[in-house]
């Protein structure tokens, strides 16, 4: 039996058993494969040797670990979904493949970290309650800094960061004063962005789906009657836009307004990914570990010398004090104070409501200012 190591769902209650969509389109891959398989979910990467998720094993042996790593060695196990595929077929796969992951990813990573609405109501309590203390006061930021760079890199921006926000700067620095600081820490831990259907990004991911359904057409998979390497891919992706409920989805409305083939596509597929047996995840004591492995090696990691170069890093050791010392400090002193502790089996105490903010704003706030 092979053991697949993925990120957690937030969203396990609509059938999807990770919110990272190549772990999903591993599962599914697995799935159509009828491969012998159960799921471990992991909250942090560093089960993997080369820090990326999904990762597979075999007999407690690891065997691989990133998407199309894990998928060659499936196919060199005999679970090969492109075996039937001549090749044409196999590089308009590879093409269509790199495609989906390329335009359909910006466009969800925006939708989710960028939409202030759904990252603040939706994106962020739920992977907070993923993770669990002490990665939610860590992680949830850390992925959604990890979207604005990649989009930044990609030259992904709202069209609204060009205005002249003079007069809006000047009307807020007036009625600052007149908001309760807990709203202020809300609003200001998050870019404002709108989830404007006429958004460049939208419009590339609209590009990419129309070129699906046409290759799609009225055909059960992409290549005909039998699923291939490309349809595990597309569900994966279509999937998490399709199938989690968020205050603002311009994605979905795209999809099932002008694509009702992918739809459809993508429910047929839905209807096979049944439960997998899954093996739950450590504690938060293992959690908080990891933090600190993560930032240590982070920050204390030697780069590359030149060549004939046998200097050490002279800064090593103050990084890896700096450091540990930092986090200690930081987690003494929200424990200390009372703003976040370890879960404890206790009566939940009445939150305060604060005038024009919902629970979930006032919590993601007090997050935000931990962060």
């Amino acid at each position: 039996m092979y053991s697949l190591y993925s990120w957690g769902s937030p969203f396990e209650h609509d059938g999807l058993y990770s919110f990272d969509p190549s772990c999903v389109s591993v599962q599914a891959y697995l799935q159509l494969a009828k491969a012998d398989w159960q799921l471990h979910h992991v909250n942090n990467s560093g089960i993997s040797p080369t820090g990326c998720l999904p990762v597979l094993t075999c007999q407690d042996n690891i065997v691989e670990s990133g998407f199309w790593h894990v998928i060659e060695f499936l196919r060199r196990e005999g679970y090969d979904l492109d075996s039937a595929l001549n090749a044409e077929q196999t590089s308009q796969s590879t093409a269509y493949i790199s495609l989906v992951q390329d335009s359909l990813v910006d466009a969800l990573l925006f939708s989710w970290y960028m939409v202030s609405e759904n990252f603040v109501d939706v994106i962020r309590p739920r992977l907070a309650k993923l993770f669990g203390f002490p990665l939610s006061l860590v992680v949830p930021t850390q992925l959604k800094g990890y979207a604005e760079e990649r989009l930044k890199a990609h030259d992904i921006q709202d069209k609204k960061d060009d205005r002249d926000t003079t007069k809006v700067t000047e009307a807020a620095a007036g009625a600052k004063s007149k908001i309760p600081r807990i709203y202020l820490l809300a609003m200001g831990g998050f870019q404002r962005h709108s989830d404007e259907s006429a958004h460049p990004i939208y419009k590339e991911a609209d590009r990419c789906l129309d070129a699906l359904s046409r290759k799609l057409g009225s055909k059960q998979y992409f290549f005909g009657d039998g699923p291939s390497t490309l349809d595990a891919v597309v569900y994966g992706y279509i999937s998490l836009i399709l199938y989690p409920e968020l205050p603002q989805s311009t994605l979905k409305q795209i999809i099932t307004s002008r694509y009702p083939n992918l739809v459809t596509f993508c429910d047929r597929i839905h209807s096979q990914m049944a439960k997998p047996k899954t093996v739950a995840g450590g504690s938060w004591i293992e959690g908080l570990g990891a933090i600190v492995k993560q930032q240590v090696l982070r920050f204390a990691t030697v780069p590359s010398l030149p060549i004939g170069s046998d200097k050490p890093d002279p800064q090593r050791a103050i990084k890896v004090r700096s450091v540990v010392g930092g986090l200690c400090v930081f987690f003494g002193y929200i424990i200390y104070n009372g703003i976040l502790s370890a879960p404890q089996q206790q009566k939940k105490k009445p939150v305060l409501e604060v005038p024009g903010l919902s629970v979930n704003e006032v919590l993601s706030a007090v997050r935000s200012s931990a962060n």
